[in-house]
């Protein structure tokens, strides 16, 4: 990134509101840059963007509330019979899936359909870093198996998150541990083609307020001198989780929100140039924002730099004059010998020497 950026430590709330809302500008100049500038194929990925953040959430927050999610016996007695469902069961899914979206019926009683996660894959695909072989991998899943591992999932969530979680406004309820969100991500995780990052997906559908994505663009704008290529392990994902989780309860923001913001600054350079000055106007704006809270080229220089306290000191401490040095005449030399060199002037740094006699060049 050329610009100064906040780190998420420091980005004001006034700068962080700005950034959410040049989201849906930026997310289609993104897809555009991605998709040749296809319109059939921006106008699908921008449906499927609003679908992941608004419709589907919607959705499973509905179904929760008509239906809550139950945990202990009886979801994992769910999730062992959905391993033996046999080939007509899933045939039966399908059919009725095709029937009646999992979406539009509120995600079958808490869990996802197979065709949402489908979807949801397609989204992530095509909003980050291409993977063409994940949705085939996905697809391998039984239908029933899919979404009695999400409803597990997400019961494990219920029972650690406040009703708010999942309501239409989010007030700031209590954080929730990073054991009971990795619990969680296991469960869902044990499907095929499901990873911590695609499993952080799901689980942030159904509680986007705690639950962050393990998005590329928000991993490296909290460590940004971390390894670009992500392992997407889920010591990454913890890492991310534990950094979170102060700057969410510091700007009383969701993790839905915090995604979008860090996709913004991903991206800033797509930023038309008033787009691009009015968010870096409100980074200015902050009157507490110095060099330590921002990052960007020419990071480390000024105060600030990463040096020790001592040699801050040493560099901040007023400087005497120093005595200039006097000329030295160069003093004969005994017949027969070299003339002794002069010390190094220590303004110039070169070695002066006295010019030799003739008889002592070198012939």
């Amino acid at each position: 990134m050329s610009q100064m950026l906040p780190t998420p430590s420091a980005i004001p709330l006034a700068a962080f509101r700005e950034a959410l809302r040049l989201y849906p500008s930026l997310v289609e100049k993104v897809y555009r840059s991605k998709l040749k500038n296809d319109n059939k194929k921006v106008t699908e990925a921008l449906k499927r963007d609003r679908w992941r953040f608004h419709d589907l959430p919607a959705a499973v927050a509905a179904a929760a509330a008509a239906e809550p999610v139950s945990g202990g016996a009886d979801v994992d007695g769910e999730v062992a019979s959905a391993s033996k469902k046999d080939k007509s069961k899933t045939k039966q899914a399908k059919t009725k899936k095709n029937g009646s979206s999992g979406t539009q019926g509120g995600g079958g009683g808490g869990g996802l359909t197979k065709d949402d996660v489908e979807r949801l894959v397609q989204w992530k695909i095509t909003h980050g870093h291409s993977r063409p072989f994940l949705p085939a991998m996905v697809r391998k899943n039984d239908a029933s198996a899919v979404q009695a591992q999400t409803c597990l999932a997400f019961a494990k969530l219920s029972s650690s998150s406040t009703s708010e979680s999942t309501s239409g406004s989010f007030p700031q309820p209590s954080r929730l541990s990073t054991a009971v969100i990795t619990d969680a991500l296991d469960a869902v995780c044990k499907l095929t083609g499901i990873g911590p990052a695609t499993g952080t997906l799901i689980l942030n559908v159904f509680d986007p307020v705690h639950v962050p994505f393990f998005q590329d663009e928000m991993y490296l704008w909290f460590f940004p001198t971390a390894d670009k290529k992500l392992k997407y392990s889920l010591k990454e994902y913890t890492a991310l989780l534990e950094a979170a989780g102060p700057v969410l309860e510091r700007l009383n923001v969701t993790a839905r929100e915090l995604e979008q913001v860090a996709y913004v600054l991903g991206h800033v350079d797509l930023l038309e140039g008033v787009e691009r000055k009015g968010l870096l106007d409100a980074f200015d704006e902050h009157p507490g924002l110095d060099e330590a809270g921002v990052r960007g080229e020419g990071e480390g220089e000024g105060e600030g730099d990463g040096k020790d306290d001592d040699d801050n000191a040493k560099d901040n401490s007023p400087q005497q004059p120093q005595p200039q040095p006097q000329p030295q005449q160069p003093t004969p030399a005994q017949k027969g010998r070299k003339r002794t060199a002069l010390p190094k002037d220590e303004d110039n740094k070169e070695e002066t020497r006295a010019p030799k006699r003739r008889s002592q060049r070198q012939r």
